[in-house]
């Protein structure tokens, strides 16, 4: 990420960040994916931007097997301390590069992203996109919210828009399989709206 870097907002206030993620519920925040997570109890699960750690502990306790990765330092203790659990390897990581899960060798069945593509800085988005189809398993499904609303610098928020994230996706033979939008927020902020978007694993790999 470039600019001022916003991890150092995350290890400032990761305790209190977490408090707020962990008020809410996985399947509050990500009711749309319910039936959407692969079925298979034993999948290879890659959560980018794991926060708090709340979403790799609820798919980890459905038997999946999760890489969470998080590069606030902050966060990522807080992830470990309130989440143990034999399932999940913590990875300090990030996009657009994700240099250390691509060191694990690793392709996923599903990549989680929420609440992360705003912080990614639009010249870097391309890049980013082709690191996260690299990463996917043929077959794999890719879950992304964007959060809509004012940027913020210090949190290294940017403006996301449905057509860019489209556009990415056309350049890649990728096409939507599920759009939502005007989501509110379920946290109540009234400044912010969200649309969630599954990529078709049939389309992704016929390359």
């Amino acid at each position: 990420m470039s600019g001022n870097d916003p991890i150092d907002w995350y290890n400032q206030h990761g305790k209190e960040v977490a408090e707020g993620y962990e008020r809410l519920d996985f399947a509050v925040v990500h009711n749309w994916l319910l039936y959407l997570l692969p079925e298979d109890r034993n999948a290879t699960i890659l959560d980018i931007g794991a926060g708090s750690g709340r979403d790799a502990a609820w798919l980890a306790e459905r038997g999946h097997e999760v890489v969470a990765v998080e590069p606030s330092d902050t966060l990522l203790e807080e992830a470990d301390r309130r989440h143990p659990h034999p399932r999940i390897r913590w990875l300090k990581d990030q996009l657009p590069g994700l240099a250390q899960t691509q060191r694990l060798g690793l392709q996923f069945d599903f990549i989680l992203l929420s609440a992360v593509w705003m912080h990614v800085p639009p010249d870097e988005r391309p890049h980013a996109f082709r690191q996260l189809v690299r990463t996917l398993k043929p077959g794999g499904r890719l879950a992304l919210t964007l959060r809509h609303g004012p940027a913020d610098a210090a949190r290294g928020f940017h403006h996301v828009s449905i057509d860019e994230a489209v556009d990415l996706a056309s350049k890649h033979n990728i096409t939507i399989e599920s759009l939502e939008t005007n989501i509110p927020d379920v946290a109540g902020r009234r400044d912010a709206t969200w649309s969630n978007i599954l990529l078709n694993p049939e389309i992704l790999h016929k390359r």
